[in-house]
């Protein structure tokens, strides 16, 4: 569906629903009102007709006998002063009328009125109080009270009514009508305005899909996020889990159901995620082993709204396989570095060989090949037990051998040891850590006096307690500016195109959890030393 067209039909549909409820509300309230307000009305108007033949018969009744002039005079002042009243009229004992006055039309011709039945005078002679009866309404009144004169003995001497014209409650009616119109039109009107305002708000919250596409489109894409093969895990700024898809649960050893709006340290505790919502800066490629043999890839990227960020997301991806394989692929790929190094070093050897043989110094050409073969086989053999990681061992050698071209000596200390299967990190961080170290001792190198003997001693220390790299050398050591901005990529002393060596090294120690201490002195060298410590709740979080 077209995004506009549903745009405009949601606008359409909440407005035509708002409208209609409006209009309902306001019928039934107008309704209720209404009868509410009318029925209000006939009981003040009860009690303006019965107060109104009251107080004219106890004023006729404190004036005693009345001529018919006084009683007409009497009459038509009290008419005129009550507004709700339409007309009086004052009758004798008999019920035959003595003085009228109607205020609407003027006229007083008390002839013109009926007398009073004799039901009606036996009831008023009867009653205490004022009646209200329609029965001998003057022509045209809808409403009359009556009541009797009595005197101060209690006899009864005339009686008094006062009535209203239909014409006058219909006005009461109409005007009580148009008021409560006026308030349903009004609230019509603004009901109406807040409603195309919520439906622009809603169009604008639902990107202008209908609720229904809204919905589906929503389910979909939570069907296919749950189909993929990557992990994905959201939170919120409160560091609250806002999504997990199957595979992230998978990975991660969840419950999927219970994790979601679960604090992330709760249902994974080891996880650094947050950390992208403090640094603002999102993290590719990180490599990490969140359970035994199961390597994982994840990006962690901040989720920006408005300019401000309200959470991070995170995607893992299974590598096991492929560290396997690239684990596999860097062992040959440094054995064949060493033994591309053994190539080079071995032709000066023969060099050396062919010099003495043409010299002929036989003796001392044998002499010469039996300690080479010595010691490098000591050497080799050497790595090889104490390093039982392949690729490692294979980097170690390589780089002695690249050691032995720039003239300076590489040493494994005796106590070194590490597992083919360490529980700190994966050996491709090993190798990126040790190679890169190695390689900066080199280049460190080539700045010291060439009349001193060049070392580089490397340490690889596993036990229970944590793991511990080191890499030393007698270098000319750094400068404390140099040594505040080690990490930093791009920092060198080498020139444009280095300084990414050490940016990888930290990248990895901090990946993992380990903590790197530079120890560095002029004129004496510089030591690299890397530490690995055992998890406290389990292996290292994405």
């Amino acid at each position: 569906m077209d995004k506009s067209t549903a745009g405009h039909t949601i606008y359409q549909r909440i407005l035509r629903v708002s409208v209609l409820g409006i209009l309902v509300a306001m019928v039934l309230a107008t309704g209720a009102g209404l009868w509410i307000s009318l029925d209000q009305e006939r009981e003040a108007r009860d009690r303006t007709l019965t107060a109104a033949v009251q107080a004219s018969a106890d004023a006729l009744a404190l004036a005693g006998p009345a001529h018919a002039q006084a009683a007409a005079d009497y009459v038509e002042r009290t008419a005129h002063s009550l507004a709700a009243i339409d007309l009086v009229a004052v009758y004798d004992l008999d019920g035959i009328p003595k003085a009228y006055y109607d205020a609407t039309t003027g006229e007083s011709d008390a002839g013109t009125l009926p007398p009073l039945d004799d039901d009606l005078l036996a009831r008023l002679q009867e009653a205490q109080t004022p009646l209200l009866d329609d029965a001998q309404a003057p022509a045209g009144a809808d409403y009359c009270a009556y009541t009797a004169v009595r005197g101060t003995d209690g006899t009864v001497n005339g009686y008094v009514m006062a009535g209203m014209y239909l014409r006058s409650i219909r006005q009461t009616i109409q005007r009580t009508l148009i008021v409560f119109l006026s308030i349903g039109l009004a609230a019509l009107g603004v009901g109406t305005l807040l409603s195309l305002q919520l439906a622009r708000r809603i169009k604008d919250d639902l990107l202008g899909y209908e609720p229904d596409a809204f919905r589906d489109l929503f389910l979909r894409r939570m069907e296919l996020l749950d189909a993929l093969d990557e992990g994905l895990l959201a939170i919120d700024r409160d560091s609250r889990v806002l999504y997990l898809n199957r595979a992230a649960a998978e990975l991660l050893s969840l419950d999927k159901g219970s994790a979601v709006g679960q604090p992330l340290a709760a249902v994974y505790p080891q996880s650094t995620i947050p950390r992208v919502m403090v640094s603002g800066q999102p993290e590719y490629n990180f490599s990490l082993e969140s359970f035994k043999h199961v390597r994982i890839l994840t990006d962690r990227m901040p989720i920006r709204r408005n300019g401000q960020i309200v959470g991070a997301v995170a995607i893992f991806r299974n590598r096991t396989e492929v560290a396997n394989l690239a684990r596999e692929l860097t062992g040959v790929q440094h054995i064949v570095e060493a033994m591309r190094a053994y190539t080079h070093e071995f032709m000066n050897k023969l060099h050396v060989i062919l010099g003495l043989l043409q010299l002929g110094e036989a003796k001392q050409a044998e002499e010469y090949v039996l300690q080479l073969t010595q010691t490098r086989a000591v050497s080799v053999r050497r790595i090889s037990q104490q390093i039982a990681e392949p690729s490692v061992a294979a980097l170690l050698i390589g780089k002695s051998c690249r050691a032995a071209e720039l003239g300076v000596r590489l040493t494994l200390t005796p106590e070194s040891r590490l597992r083919a299967d360490n529980d700190f990190l994966p050996a491709d961080s090993i190798i990126t850590i040790l190679g890169n170290l190695i390689e900066n001792a080199f280049d460190a190198l080539a700045d010291a006096p060439a009349d001193i003997l060049h070392e580089v001693t490397v340490s690889l220390c596993e036990s229970d307690h944590g793991l511990i790299l080191s890499v030393d050398d007698n270098g000319p050591g750094m400068e404390e500016a140099m040594r505040a901005r080690l990490f930093h990529r791009g920092a060198t002393t080498k020139g444009t195109g280095h300084g990414t060596g050490l940016f990888l090294v930290k990248r990895a120690v901090d990946t993992y959890g380990g903590e790197i201490r530079v120890e560095s002195t002029k004129g004496v060298g510089s030591s690299f030393i890397v530490t690995f410590r055992p998890a406290q709740d389990g292996p290292a979080g994405g």
